[in-house]
């Protein structure tokens, strides 16, 4: 079986959740025997070599309604990814400026999910966002976001800190993270790429001492980081779960995460939830994470259910329904 992964055109040069999340599929899904070409150009020369096209990341609304227009003139079936939540909440906080052209791609979104054969969103809460919002009435089937099991960490040692991995946006709200922790006298450090030089600086200007905030790690850095801490906080927007989530939770810190978003289904109560416009809730459930016992079984039901090995064998048996006519 050969699948072409088709995803934004700027996905490695803008490195993001889903850059891991196509990075690392691609690799388990070849361990279980398929061949994956992961592209972010189309070349129509190409497209008589795959048996199925599956495509990543509608929000980027413009690159992907132009994909999809060629896989469906090859007539090749088409599983979509969406990624999607509705960012509507977000932008009357952040951008307001944005929202007309957000409403106005919405539309186009619609389109684009019309053209699928089936939706594969990443939970079951993000399809509900999807039929609320489009009314696609496709056939769909859960493909969970992964996390490598090399950040498996069951050490029972002594623990200390706060940490918060992603990349440093807006939507990903460390500036109010900064603002709810900045009296705390627990050792804060927050983790990622700048994504908003302006919206850094600003998180620069206001942390106090015990923050820190460290950029340009590698994937395979964080290891150490999330061994070390007691909590992992991410406090954005929305995340669907964030897949920094799946890694801390794994490595054994106790997760404090958004409740917007998917996390929830990954989670249940093994979690603690707060609104990213709340610097009160934000900071009460990050000290009731701090002082609680760390949460035994995490890392064991994440490596049971969400490793990559696990992922890959669901995704490859729903290619094998699609293409054998039973969806």
């Amino acid at each position: 079986m050969k699948i072409l992964f088709l995803a934004r055109p700027d996905l490695f040069r803008i490195r993001a959740g889903d850059t891991v999340q196509l990075v690392q599929l691609t690799t388990a899904l070849e361990k279980v025997g398929l061949n994956i070409d992961l592209r972010t150009e189309l070349d129509n020369d190409m497209m008589g070599d795959y048996d199925l096209v599956h495509l990543f990341n509608v929000l980027r609304c413009d690159s992907s309604f132009e994909q999809c227009l060629t896989v469906k003139s090859f007539r090749k079936p088409l599983i979509i990814t969406p990624i999607y939540w509705n960012m509507r909440e977000y932008l009357e906080w952040a951008a307001p400026s944005k929202l007309a052209n957000w409403n106005n791609d919405q539309q186009k979104r619609g389109q684009i999910l019309s053209m699928a054969d089936l939706i594969a969103p990443n939970a079951e809460r993000e399809w509900l966002e999807i039929e609320k919002d489009f009314a696609t009435g496709l056939p769909h089937r859960v493909i969970y976001n992964g996390v490598n099991p090399l950040f498996y960490n069951s050490s029972c040692k002594e623990r200390g800190g706060i940490i918060s991995v992603g990349r440093i946006h807006r939507r990903k709200n460390q500036l109010t993270l900064i603002r709810a922790l900045n009296d705390l006298n627990i050792s804060v450090t927050i983790i990622g790429d700048v994504n908003d030089r302006a919206y850094y600086q600003q998180c620069m200007s206001e942390k106090k001492r015990q923050i820190k905030i460290i950029t340009g790690l590698k994937q395979s850095e964080l290891l150490a980081y999330y061994g070390e801490a007691r909590v992992h906080l991410l406090a954005s927007w929305y995340d669907t779960p964030g897949l920094v989530n799946l890694e801390a939770g794994l490595a054994g810190c106790n997760l404090v995460t958004t409740n917007r978003g998917t996390a929830q289904e990954y989670f249940a109560d093994y979690a603690y939830y707060c609104s990213p416009d709340d610097c009160k809730e934000i900071r009460e459930k990050t000290i009731q994470a701090y002082y609680t016992p760390l949460k035994e079984g995490l890392p064991e039901i994440i490596l049971k259910r969400f490793s990559w090995g696990v992922i890959a064998e669901k995704t490859k048996k729903i290619y094998n329904e699609l293409l054998n006519g039973l969806i």
